[in-house]
């Protein structure tokens, strides 16, 4: 069998709604020595049946039908294991891509070797409102990349795989989480680590729908999802400690989002008294960043612009040597 240039792989949960427009967008691709893999995650709203029919439309299309659901990350761990191009794609079942995209990143790829290869990307806010997602590439060295993906501030590369064009090889030193809540930073944290040359399109190339089912989510739902998403912030933080021992390396900006965090646990009533997600990275000093936090927060509401400029200052300074502390 002919290996292709490119493994699309779209794992697909119970987006019947979106699904053909999703599988229709990576067929018109204008790049055509590509292959669709469809990884249906036991499905039960007729995904399984479209798979099948696309299967029977195109010859590039293979779809695995898993035998009960294992979440979006182990999902694309198995469409990668049965993958065959040399750069791999990821697409999500209900997001769309332009005509193209697969073009557009390969020959970027190729032209200076690149290991990832990242574009922009439309976003689809809940009531319809479209923006463009910059990623503001910088050509960083290696753990300022990390740093700077790990700060999640807006003028940053994002941590989505959907948006990037990954060589292949690269997977084989990449550990897929168990966790599907912030299972991207989990990938993309090690393929940066294990890449050599990263490039960027200055071009949004894919459009990212809002999941409006997280608006009406539980706090006892919510609650599962920041559980999962500490696992895999536990897996993020031993990675960073086995690859550099000194974490360090990676502050301020490591205990600042983890701190950040862990603030979303107090906003939490089903997870303040766990004391198992508080522990994660203690080196964040968390509480200590958090009164320092609030009293910023008091001091803002309660004196005139001037002063808390002046204050501001002196506060900010305080939480840097706490940070530089750690």
């Amino acid at each position: 069998m002919r290996k292709p240039e490119i493994s699309i792989i779209v794992p697909v949960y119970n987006s019947a709604k979106y699904l053909h427009k999703c599988i229709d967008s990576i067929l018109l691709q204008t790049f055509t020595d590509f292959e669709c893999i469809l990884v249906d995650d036991c499905s039960s709203d007729g995904c399984p049946e479209i798979c099948d029919e696309y299967v029977q439309k195109d010859i590039r299309v293979r779809v695995i039908h898993n035998i009960y659901n294992k979440g979006s990350s182990l999902a694309r761990k198995i469409g990668l294991e049965n993958a065959l191009g040399k750069y791999i794609q990821f697409v999500d079942s209900d997001d769309w891509i332009e005509p193209d995209m697969a073009e557009k990143l390969y020959l970027k790829a190729i032209s200076e070797n690149y290991d990832i290869t990242i574009c922009n990307f439309f976003h689809y806010e809940h009531d319809g409102t479209r923006k463009i997602s910059k990623q503001f590439f910088l050509s960083y060295d290696k753990i300022e990349f990390i740093k700077s993906i790990i700060s999640d501030k807006h003028d940053r590369i994002k941590v989505n795989l959907f948006n990037k064009l990954i060589r292949r090889k690269i997977f084989s030193c990449v550990e897929f989480p168990k966790y599907s809540c912030g299972e991207d930073f989990v990938v993309i944290l090690q393929c940066i680590y294990n890449s050599n040359k990263i490039g960027y399109i200055d071009t949004p190339l894919y459009h990212y729908c809002y999941n409006s089912q997280s608006l009406t989510k539980s706090q006892k739902e919510e609650a599962v999802r920041q559980i999962e998403e500490n696992k895999n912030w536990c897996v993020i933080v031993n990675y960073l400690r086995e690859k550099y021992g000194d974490v360090t390396v990676v502050e301020p900006e490591l205990s600042n989002r983890i701190n950040t965090f862990k603030k979303k646990y107090i906003m939490n009533k089903e997870l303040r008294k766990s004391r198992e997600l508080f522990d994660l990275y203690p080196e964040s000093k968390f509480f200590k960043w958090f009164c320092m936090k609030l009293i910023e927060k008091i001091i803002r509401f309660i004196i005139p612009y001037g002063i808390v400029t002046y204050y501001d200052n002196k506060i900010s300074g305080k939480c840097k040597k706490i940070n530089q502390s750690n």
